[in-house]
């Protein structure tokens, strides 16, 4: 072949590849985009490196290994002119999580076309997928005089292994996207995939959401069951996050915190966690002695709430953990039932659990308000000479203005004795329930002693209200739990005195009555003088009968001057307008003469008595 003919050649099969191919190196098929399964990211999807142009005939391409991806062989070198290699080997199938391997592409023939990119299969594992293999490259061109072949077209990407599928346990309590995410999480009720053992060692993450721990690993993560936590002591009252979480010393909580090094209240760390007995930060109400619990000092009068709060409240008898000094500038507040209700004015200057005077509710003499001398109480507020808050340590309890009118213990109550508790009536108390023990009035006739009354003596009583009369006057002087008897004159029944209703005719006024005329009269008892009959009650003197029956009328004395004529009773009946028989209405009442109905036989002329 000519040189002329030999550039023909070249530029021929230049020509018919560029035609063939109808497309630049550049502008071959872009690898695809892969979208990941549920559960993995999809590998790369690379072709496999395409062949290079060779001498020879192309040998077989080998295949690549399984597992993790292996490289594609390389065909053995042909011989010269025609034909070009075989195709690339095939990119390596993935292993489980594993990344495809590359294919290679055999080498071509002289003159030959460039073997096919192998792709590489991607890898389908648990929550990964496999890469595909890298993109071909085409064989090299072959010379004029035949020493490589032709490129040939980039070898496509292998496709993306499928993610695996990811299911939660239905045990698991942390947030679900914490299982399976690559960091071994414990606590969490179920096992995580991503832990590679169940040693608490390889726990990487114990404070996930929803974990039974609330610290950095270990905390408090049970060694021999890492997706639980050590069980909690009897009496914890916090949080089981707060529970040995390896960052707090946690205190006030009704058992010991791990996290504390030391039982002193001085290593507590924190004092308020969510379930403590304190209310504030360290120390806040812990108790000293045993900082699992919390305590207020013995002597302290106000509200427990109050101590240690985190407020420094004063005038409540102890110094408040809360205050920075003992003086009273440190004084945020004093509660109502300190000695300096709400405004801390009388709090001691240099002493401010205290007051310089008595209190505005100190109800007995000023003048016994810290004393030095004796524990006065019931007297409204807590009295600084007492040694403790309870009713045993009183020296005396019914002081003038005490709620307490009897000697100690009296009615104290029994862990405030400053103030007083109202006992239950007793069962024979007939006055109203409130009156009894009331801490301020004597009632006298109730049937039961009063504890306000400080004697027996009836000139103790102040109120004799169910009695219905003046005290002392209506009330028994030998015994002043009862109502005086009714006078000796009095005619009527005797539980009809003193009843709260007026009666009238009765002999003696009764003490019911606002005064002694007829016109407070509310009744007329049959066994007084009126014999039931209003009118016959004295208009001056309600006690006696202005209408009187004669010592001789037989009859019932209702029947005298009662509006009707009775005949045959022995006396004549002012009803009726003279003494012939043809007056008379009733005739045979009873005690009358006469047996019969009128005019029955009662004298004609006489009409008080019968003619046979």
């Amino acid at each position: 072949m000519s040189g002329r003919s030999g550039l023909v050649l070249v530029c021929c099969l230049l020509g018919t590849w560029v035609g063939c191919a109808g497309k630049s190196e550049s502008e071959l098929e872009p690898s695809p985009i892969l979208i990941p399964s549920a559960g993995g990211a999809a590998g790369s999807a690379h072709g496999g490196t395409g062949g290079k142009g060779g001498t020879g005939t192309g040998g077989s391409s080998g295949k690549g290994g399984s597992s993790t991806g292996a490289t594609g062989g390389v065909s053995s070198g042909g011989g010269v002119a025609v034909g070009g290699g075989p195709a690339g080997g095939k990119g390596g199938t993935g292993g489980d999580v594993a990344v495809g391997g590359d294919g290679q592409g055999t080498v071509g023939g002289a003159s030959g076309k460039g073997g096919t990119g192998g792709g590489g299969t991607g890898g389908r594992g648990r929550g990964g997928a496999g890469a595909g293999g890298t993109i071909g490259n085409g064989g090299v061109a072959g010379s004029v005089f035949g020493m490589g072949g032709i490129g040939a077209q980039a070898g496509r990407g292998g496709s993306a292994g499928a993610g695996g599928s990811t299911v939660v346990p239905a045990t698991w309590v942390c947030v679900s996207w914490a299982y399976g995410d690559g960091v071994c999480d414990c606590g969490c009720g179920a096992t995580d995939s991503d832990c590679p053992t169940d040693a608490v060692e390889a726990c990487v993450r114990c404070n996930a959401i929803g974990s039974c721990d609330g610290g950095a690993c270990p905390g408090s993560i049970d060694k021999t069951d890492v997706t639980k936590c050590v069980p909690l002591p009897a009496g914890w009252t916090c949080t089981a996050q707060a529970y040995a979480d390896g960052k707090s010393c946690d205190c006030g909580c009704g058992a010991p915190d791990p996290d504390c090094t030391d039982s002193a209240i001085g290593h507590c760390n924190t004092c308020n966690s969510v379930g403590s007995c304190a209310q504030s930060s360290c120390p806040s109400s812990i108790d000293p002695n045993d900082t699992t619990q919390c305590a207020v000092p013995a002597l302290w009068t106000c509200d427990d709430a109050y101590y240690g709060d985190g407020i420094c409240e004063c005038g409540c008898g102890v110094p408040d953990v809360d205050c920075t000094t003992s003086n009273s500038s440190s004084c945020v507040y004093c509660p109502g039932d300190s000695c300096s209700p709400y405004s801390c004015a009388t709090v001691d200057a240099t002493d401010n659990a205290h007051c310089d005077q008595a209190p505005t509710t100190w109800t007995c003499p000023t003048r016994l308000y810290d004393d030095g001398s004796h524990c006065d109480c019931g007297c409204g507020a807590f009295d600084p000479d007492c040694s403790a808050l309870g009713a045993g340590a009183c020296d005396k309890c019914n002081d003038s203005g005490s709620c307490s009118k009897d000697a100690c213990p009296g009615t104290i109550t029994t862990d405030k004795n400053w103030v007083c508790t109202r006992p239950t009536p007793p069962a024979n108390w007939s006055c109203w329930t409130y009156s009894y023990a009331d801490g301020y009035t004597c009632d006298c006739g109730c049937g039961a002693p009063d504890p306000d009354c400080a004697t027996s003596d009836v000139s103790a009583c102040m109120s004799c209200g169910n009695c219905n009369g003046s005290c002392p006057a209506s009330i028994d002087p030998t015994d002043t739990t009862r109502c005086a008897p009714p006078p000796s004159n009095w005619i009527c029944d005797p539980a009809e005195w003193g009843d709260y209703t007026c009666d009238c005719g009765c002999g003696a006024v009764d003490p019911d009555c606002y005064d002694s005329t007829s016109s407070s009269c509310a009744r007329w008892p049959t066994a007084g003088c009126s014999a039931g009959i209003s009118s016959h009650i004295s208009a001056t003197n309600n006690a006696t009968c202005s209408i009187v029956a004669p010592p001789t009328w037989k009859c019932s004395v209702g029947y005298y001057a009662d509006g009707v004529c009775d005949c045959g009773c022995g006396a004549l009946d002012p009803d009726c307008a003279s003494a012939n028989s043809s007056e008379c209405v009733y005739c045979n009442s009873a005690g009358s003469c006469s047996t019969a109905k009128c005019p029955g036989t009662i004298s004609p002329t006489d009409n008080t008595s019968c003619s046979q």
